[in-house]
């Protein structure tokens, strides 16, 4: 499965040296901590530096930073698989954009909100470290089926829906799309384990600002994995899955 990853778009195990998912977690947030600290450096900030910052830690690979329009999408920021149609680097997947509105007026950098920024900045540096991620999602974009299944988590899984009602959910979409299931399963469980970390990831910076800009007087912050139901639809999906993992061993 990792073949279809270039080296532009992975970091290899011996860089991270350990392989562990807990190692590859701990090589992430370092990470986002040293471009996190870099990017505080700077007196006067400007989008353009969050580019800068980021080729300067990975100058070897393939990373893009966009601006989003202001006014026709909803989404603050995005991480997106770039694919090059060319195939100069023989891999499905050889890199990463990332798409930032730069609206925010308070608590941001280069116009991008801190728990944003550093929200789409966990994103990517875990398709860094962990390839499984984006070689997962790479996958299921290529199923053939009338549902858009990036939507569908959208929908269901980063909206305060509850969790039992997105089970019901879950447990409709892969009733129609059975030879897939353990696929989709799989694909909700790396989503959202991604997405718990970039809220914690957004949240623990935004409070780093706060502390260095103590005096100032901010809004309340809810924390989007308890808002969400994140965890909770974690061990929902975590247990349907083991489920369907062990029906489909029974049937060997």
């Amino acid at each position: 499965m990792i073949r279809t990853i270039a080296g532009t778009a992975r970091i290899a195990t011996k860089v991270i040296k350990d392989g562990s998912v807990a190692g590859r977690d701990k090589f992430c947030e370092k990470l986002e901590d040293k471009l996190y600290n870099r990017l505080v450096k700077y007196k006067r900030t400007q989008f353009d530096y969050i580019g800068k910052s980021l080729h300067s830690i990975l100058p070897t690979k393939l990373i893009q930073v966009e601006k989003l329009p202001q006014s026709e999408n909803i989404y603050n920021g995005a991480v997106m698989l770039a694919q090059e149609a060319e195939k100069t680097i023989p891999a499905d997947i050889v890199g990463y954009i990332v798409s930032y509105k730069n609206n925010s007026k308070k608590e941001h950098f280069g116009g991008v909100a801190i728990d944003v920024l550093m929200h789409e900045v966990h994103h990517l540096f875990n398709y860094f470290t962990h390839p499984k991620i984006p070689n997962r999602i790479f996958k299921i974009s290529k199923l053939i089926s009338d549902v858009d299944f990036q939507k569908f988590f959208t929908d269901n899984f980063q909206s305060p829906i509850k969790p039992e009602v997105c089970e019901s959910a879950v447990k409709n979409l892969i009733k129609k799309n059975d030879k897939n299931k353990i696929d989709l399963l799989q694909y909700f469980r790396y989503k959202i384990i991604d997405e718990i970390g970039a809220y914690n990831s957004g949240k623990k910076y935004l409070m780093k600002y706060r502390q260095k800009h103590s005096n100032d007087r901010y809004e309340e912050y809810f924390d989007q994995v308890k808002v969400l139901h994140l965890q909770e639809k974690l061990d929902l999906i975590s247990d349907m899955l083991r489920k369907s993992l062990k029906e489909e061993r029974q049937k060997l």
